[in-house]
């Protein structure tokens, strides 16, 4: 599963709390592609772009693109020791 990032610099903090962000910025709120593929509704996240990332749709769109859903992700650091 890829995960994308959000290309937005106006973050959607009430949605974020929703998914239990732990960061004050949520930048452990990421984007996936939910599989579907259509012209995306106002408020909903839709992927777009040279370097794909999420975008929200201001509007109603007539063109279609690859449909998002947020997710929280959480990075671990793996200590790998070869003897």
């Amino acid at each position: 599963m890829k995960i994308y990032n959000l290309a937005t610099s106006n973050y959607p903090f009430e949605e974020m709390k929703g998914l239990g962000t732990t960061h004050k910025y949520g930048r452990d709120i990421k984007a996936i592609y939910n599989g579907e593929k259509r012209a995306p509704k106002k408020g909903e996240w839709y992927l777009s772009g040279a370097e794909i990332a999420a975008y929200r749709a201001p509007d109603d769109f007539n063109t279609v693109y690859h449909i998002a859903k947020l997710v929280r992700v959480e990075q671990k650091t793996v200590v790998v020791t070869k003897i």
